[in-house]
């Protein structure tokens, strides 16, 4: 019998309310309950503090998962995740919970602005086209697998958005990262954009010879894109052209 409660499952956005969707906001207010990340549920906790909210932090995310379905079955739940949450958020883990333990709960996905969106949204309009994405987190997959991705991301030529390029523990795959970049893209120009569309945002440019030199300016809540061979850099804008300048004239 399917529980009488719902699960939402909600993308925040990268950070400012304002980039909430109108379906966020309405599952929002639907639910019960709150639960995420501490990180997340402080970025709208004043859209949230008259509910009943749940916090807890990283290396939590099963136990979360475990505690909102459980509650889905009597109540009216969101758990939210940053960004959308099916890229590298929530929502995979939920869907495998419920199908490896066979539960009948009403499970609803809310997506929402991505960090690799709103990133090339303030450098410009750097993903336009064919783009590959790829984090550097190796606690869920190896490193092994990391690298040869981006390896055949970089020969395929596509535009290169990297999640998650660094921690206070793990900085060495940025820089092997980097060193693999600078094999195939030389000393490219890479996109930095540091919490984006939140307190303490910050956009620039550095190349790729700079970030090896200093990743201290890369962090977790970075995102880094990778030019291809047609992405341009023009008045401060990383613009990858769609082809219409190919076609058309303007």
């Amino acid at each position: 019998m399917q529980s009488r409660g719902k699960l939402y499952v909600v993308g925040i956005g990268p950070g400012s309310t304002d980039l909430l969707t109108i379906k966020a906001l309405n599952a929002l207010k639907d639910s019960e309950y709150i639960l995420g990340h501490k990180t997340y549920i402080k970025r709208i906790y004043d859209l949230v503090k008259d509910k009943k909210v749940i916090e807890s932090g990283m290396g939590r995310e099963v136990e979360r998962v475990r505690m909102a379905v459980k509650l889905a079955e009597e109540s009216r739940v969101s758990l939210i995740s940053g960004g959308d949450p099916s890229i590298y958020g929530i929502l995979p883990l939920v869907i495998e919970y419920v199908s490896r333990n066979n539960i009948d709960v009403d499970v609803e996905a809310i997506p929402g602005v991505t960090a690799s969106c709103a990133a090339s949204s303030l450098l410009g309009s750097a993903i336009s086209g064919d783009h590959a994405v790829i984090s550097l987190s190796d606690l869920l997959i190896p490193w092994k697998k990391i690298e040869k991705r981006l390896l055949h991301a970089l020969k395929g030529d596509f535009v290169v958005v990297i999640y998650n390029p660094s921690s206070r523990r793990r900085k060495s795959n940025l820089i092997r990262a980097m060193e693999i970049i600078r094999e195939h893209r030389g000393d490219a120009m890479i996109g930095i954009v540091k919490n984006a569309y939140r307190e303490g945002e910050m956009v620039l440019f550095k190349r790729v010879s700079e970030i090896i030199q200093c990743p201290e300016v890369v962090d977790m809540s970075t995102i880094l894109i990778v030019p291809n061979s047609e992405t341009i850099i023009d008045d401060g804008r990383m613009i990858s052209p769609r082809g219409y300048g190919n076609k058309y004239n303007f």
